[in-house]
């Protein structure tokens, strides 16, 4: 398993949590898991999406990047994305 890490800094969290859950990501039907994290001053935000495969979050990168761009006119902050692979999970 896969996972594509958004790191979103800055305090919109209603606003971006809005826009996230209203964004049409077709690909995201196919993710395993999708969690949005807040701090807890609500500084900051993660949003971790699993997929089954390599290939999988791979294909979804573009989709999802256009979806950040959204994010970052939000935030007037870049988005830090990461790629990790699940090497547990219980």
């Amino acid at each position: 398993m896969y996972a594509r890490v958004s790191l979103i800094p800055g305090n919109h969290v209603e606003q971006v949590s809005e826009y996230l859950q209203n964004s049409k990501q077709d690909r995201l039907k196919e993710a395993k898991g999708v969690y949005v994290l807040v701090d807890e001053k609500k500084e900051s935000m993660m949003a971790i999406t699993l997929w089954e495969s390599k290939d999988q979050a791979e294909e979804t990168l573009s989709e999802a990047k256009e979806v950040l761009k959204g994010v970052e006119k939000i935030t007037g902050h870049p988005v830090e994305v990461k790629h990790y692979e699940v090497v547990l999970q219980q």
